[in-house]
Order: C-alpha cells, then structure tokens, then sequence
C-alpha cells in the first residue's frame, strides 16, 4: 500500500492596488499521507517572532509562582500513595506531581527544574530526558493501579501564546481510559493501513521520507526526524521512534534520542526568532498495539511579544485546517544542519 504525497496547487488572482496590473499567488493545498487532513500553505502567511525586552518580567524568580521553590513542596498535590508512596516523582531537576486542574483522569504536571525561567536553547538534552524518563516511570506506576488508563500522551505548552497558564517551564502527561481525537484518528487509520499492508504506516513512512530526502531531517538512535508532509501548525517537525509502541517500550537509550532531538529542533527555534511552542508525543494504547508507532510533533506558535497575535484562527480552531508560511521541504533544509 503505497503512501500518498497529495497536493494540489490554486492560483489565486487579483487587481493591484492602483488596478495597473494583475497579481497572482499561489495556495498550496497538502493531504496528509496517513489522516487524509488538509492544510494550506500560503504566501503572505507570517508569525510573528521574538521581542527580548518581552521576556524581561519573567526571567527573574517570581515569589508566587507554585513551581518555584520551597512554594513547589507547599503547593502542589501528591500522588496517591496507591500509586507512588512518596508523594511525587522527581529525577534529576524534573519534580512529577498530579495536575490541579485534571484534564485527564490521571494528570500530572512534571517540571523542568527549579529555575523559574528557561530560553529554549537551555531546554537541553539531560533536563529534556530526565523529564522524559518521569513521564515514563509515572504512566508505568498508574497503569499497574488501573489498567484501564491505556491511553497516554507527553505534552508541553510553553509561554502563553502556546496555552500555557505558567511560564515556569513544564510538562503535562496525559492518561484516560480514552484517546483523544487526533490519538483516536491516528489510532483507526493505522489499524487500517496496517490491515491493508501488513505494516506499521511510521515504519513506512520513514523509509520513504529518508529515500526521498525533502523533509528527511536525520536519525538519532531509533528516532526519525523529518518536517510535516501536511503541517498541523508553523515550523512543524515530527519524529518516529522505530519498533516502539508505546511510552512503556521505550529504553533509556531511545529516551536521550527524543530529548537530544527535540533539544536541537528548540535550539533551532530559538534561532530563527520563536520562543513558544506545543509539544505531543503521541502513545499507542498500553497493551501494544502493533500497527501503532510512537510519534513526535512540535510546533512553534506566535512569539510572546506584547500584544501579541494568536497564530490559531478559525481554520486551526474551527477548520482543523492549519495555514502555515512556509513549505516543509524549505524548513527541513534549514533544520538538518543541527542533526549533522
């Protein structure tokens, strides 16, 4: 079952301004190989990039910030002692607790470290694999107490143009006895790929995107890093983790892979003007799934800058189209002297 690279190009045309001439743009419409999802690229698309005076007031420590401490161990919940006896999960700097507010059944929050502020390039390898590894520990805690939160997913919004309430850096982990929408979309198109093929979608997928080499961006370990065929937001890039089904498979080899990578995808963002972003790193179900890959996808949203424009409008939010300004192939090319 081949996968399909399906774009379709729409001239757009008007008057000049003073109505001299006609000017033409070019839409660029791409499906999605594995969902079938549309996203546009358009000319004259921007998002907005970094301020530096906007980030003063949140680089020094802010005294009612829970995640600071000694607030941190005043503040923030424990974990049951059914599930983990000491109250909460900490490795290295990263300290893992349940969230307050649960937007799943099982959610916890895992922060970075004690500093209350991080520039993406100080999100390095060590801190990304050490928040990683609690992630895993906690999702493989919860699972053994109620085997019917098969359902997992690592998250990260960082700054406030990404969602995020705090701009102490953190993670969110995501467990339920369901699948989010897009979980559950790349959970049945798998299934159906795999029922077709005999073969996982991701395993093909990075074959073929290394082979043709426009959004393959490198390989560290078992991960596979490429740009968005059908990008779900700016400067998207993705990864697959290779013969890994779930949070639960994955060793602490393949754990520093994901964090170098997304550690050199964030220094890459920070140089090209973005200081926010959305992070997911997608799970199959905890039993095993075998037609399910994990995988990776990040995206930069609008700078914080004062006054700032949301990037998401009704084609993200409404649509589930995104609009983006740039081709992947042309962000790959930029991205792959950091995986060198």
């Amino acid at each position: 079952m081949p996968i399909s690279f399906r774009r379709q190009l729409l001239p757009a045309r008007f008057r000049s301004p003073d109505g001299s001439e006609d000017v033409k743009r070019q839409l660029e419409v791409r499906f999605d190989p594995l969902l079938g999802t549309s996203s546009r690229i358009a000319q004259g698309v921007r998002l907005q990039t970094a301020e530096p005076e906007a980030l003063i007031p949140f680089r020094t420590p802010d005294a009612g910030c829970p995640f600071c401490a000694p607030r941190l161990d005043e503040v923030t919940p424990q974990l049951l002692p059914s599930i983990f006896s000491g109250g909460r999960i900490q490795i290295g700097e990263t300290v893992l607790f349940p969230n307050l507010v649960p937007y799943s059944q099982y959610a916890a929050v895992a922060v970075f470290s004690p500093r209350h502020w991080l520039s993406l390039r100080d999100f390095t390898a060590d801190l990304l694999s050490d928040n990683l590894m609690a992630a895993v520990q906690y999702t493989r805690k919860v699972y053994r107490f109620d085997g019917n939160a098969e359902y997992c997913a690592y998250n990260i919004n960082y700054l406030y143009p990404s969602g995020g309430s705090l701009p102490h850096p953190h993670a969110q982990i995501y467990l339920d006895p369901y699948p989010t929408t897009m979980l559950r979309f790349q959970l049945g198109a798998a299934d159906s790929y795999w029922s077709h093929s005999g073969r996982s979608f991701w395993e093909d997928l990075a074959v073929e995107e290394r082979e043709r080499r426009e959004r393959f961006v490198g390989q560290i370990g078992r991960t596979i890093w490429m740009t968005a065929f059908a990008p779900l937001g700016f400067n998207e890039v993705r990864a697959v983790v290779l013969d890994r089904e779930t949070l639960l498979d994955l060793t602490d080899e393949d754990l520093h892979s994901l964090a170098l990578g997304i550690a050199r995808v964030l220094a890459w963002y920070d140089a090209a003007g973005y200081n926010s972003f959305n992070l997911v790193l997608f799970s199959g179900p905890l039993e095993g799934r075998k037609s399910f890959r994990l995988n990776l996808c990040m995206v930069t949203r609008t700078a914080l800058v004062p006054y700032y424009r949301s990037d998401a409008m009704y084609l993200e939010r409404l649509h589930w189209e995104a609009a983006v300004d740039r081709t992947p192939e042309e962000l790959a090319e930029e991205l792959r002297s950091r995986f060198a």
